[in-house]
């Protein structure tokens, strides 16, 4: 066994046994369900270490969704009782016509973990990926708290870029939300990797100043990196006269304003402390780089955790996430990040 392989068994296991709990007396019992593909070369990895785990669990069943009726997976997942848990490793999404299986399993109060676009990821990128999934649950709580702490009281937060572009928000924010693996929570969901602490301004119009942008989604879902370029932001809304505005990220805004009554809104502040993602270890599917050890923020109107600060008349269609070149941010008078890593 190689050293990679070392970290997804154990990685694996953890995720099992000290994020889902499947041993805990007040589960154990219960149903293990993972569903798996071999599509891709890191689905085939995980899977492979995740059946390791599961083997000798007298209530794991094992399935192999290219060997299955997705009619039939679809009412066995939906018949599970409470307490039961499913894990899903995806080389891109496992979708059984318009059916949402990790929402749907959610409600039903079964515990549903998710590795996604596994097919994204490139083969250099695997042991990154191993590294992300390292358990790091007491760290990810710990952090969250003091996060939390100080903006859920917070007048002001300040972002500085690395070339001195600041982002100053002002006059409170919504509460903190955080995902930290913890799965006692009522959400007993989350794609892996994860760690998130989010917020946003109570009013948008205190949201103001400049910022350069480093990457950004592609239409593939990959992250494009780019020389840093500036936006500006005016009351919540993004701009960018920048020369250097590459054509590809043009072409987002215009899109978004094109769907959304000709505005280009920045809504979410994302608290990311994955400290194996970094510009340096990269992971190239978005919804992985995006728990980088840092901050990013996302465009467009649609929210549903803050879904009712806007009337039902405004339109809320979709979001994407960027990431700014940022140095430092200031929680009030309060350094908390500092050269690509919290410092509180």
């Amino acid at each position: 066994m190689n050293i990679i392989e070392q970290k997804f068994l154990e990685a694996t296991k953890n995720i099992l046994e000290k994020n889902l709990k499947i041993n805990d007396e007040r589960y154990s019992d219960f149903p293990v369900i993972l569903v798996y593909d071999l599509d891709s070369s890191l689905s085939t990895e995980i899977s492979k270490w995740y059946i390791a785990n599961l083997k000798d669990k007298k209530n794991a069943e094992i399935i192999n969704f290219a060997e299955v009726d997705k009619e039939e997976l679809k009412n066995k997942l939906l018949s599970l009782k409470e307490n039961s848990t499913v894990v899903l490793v995806q080389s891109t999404n496992f979708m059984l016509d318009d059916f949402r299986i990790r929402l749907n399993l959610n409600n039903a109060w079964v515990w549903c973990l998710e590795h996604r676009h596994l097919a994204y990821i490139y083969d250099n990128e695997i042991e990154n990926y191993a590294d992300a999934i390292t358990y790091n649950t007491p760290l990810y709580e710990e952090l969250w708290a003091k996060l939390k702490q100080l903006s859920d009281k917070a007048q002001t937060m300040t972002f500085i870029c690395h070339d001195s572009s600041i982002l100053k928000i002002e006059w409170w924010f919504e509460d903190m939300k955080q995902n930290t693996w913890n799965y006692e929570w009522k959400n007993r969901w989350g794609n892996f990797p994860i760690w998130e602490n989010f917020t946003e301004a109570k009013i948008f119009d205190n949201v103001n100043g400049e910022l350069t942008v480093y990457a950004f989604p592609d239409d593939k879902l990959q992250v494009e990196f780019v020389k840093p370029f500036k936006i500006k932001i005016n009351k919540s809304i993004v701009t960018c006269d920048d020369i250097n505005c590459p054509v590809t990220f043009r072409k987002i805004l215009d899109f978004i304003a094109e769907s959304e009554n000709g505005e280009v809104m920045l809504r979410e502040l994302w608290f990311w402390l994955n400290p194996w993602i970094t510009r340096e270890k990269v992971i190239a599917d978005v919804n992985s780089y995006e728990r980088i050890a840092g901050f990013h923020l996302s465009l467009w109107k649609k929210h549903q955790i803050y879904r009712a600060k806007m009337h039902k008349s405004v339109v809320q269609r979709y979001h994407i996430d960027i990431f700014p070149d940022i140095k430092q941010i200031f929680i009030d008078d309060i350094l908390v990040f500092e050269d690509e890593k919290y410092v509180i």
